[in-house]
């Protein structure tokens, strides 16, 4: 599991692209205000990435261009704030 803080948009995208290499239809992409409780949400997957962004507006919009990317979206249980993860889907 991987964290980092207070990334801009384009840092993510970077990053997240690049741990997902050619295989972006595999990964799922989401926020939320616990990563914790997400996590256990996706059944604890050992490939588990997560950021905090430097605002909601930026991880939502990271999310949403990962998405047009192909990755999946998830909408899980929480306010969806806070925090960007992607996952092994």
């Amino acid at each position: 599991m991987a964290f980092e803080t207070q990334k801009t948009e384009a840092e993510i995208v970077a990053a997240a692209e690049k741990i997902a290499g050619s295989r972006m239809e595999v990964w799922t992409v989401g926020v939320a205000d616990n990563v914790d409780l997400r996590r256990e949400e996706h059944g604890r997957p050992t490939m588990w990435h997560f950021w905090t962004p430097e605002s909601d507006d930026v991880a939502n919009a990271v999310m949403e261009q990962l998405k047009a990317k192909g990755m999946q979206g998830y909408s899980g249980t929480d306010t969806g704030k806070g925090n960007l993860y992607i996952t092994w889907a």
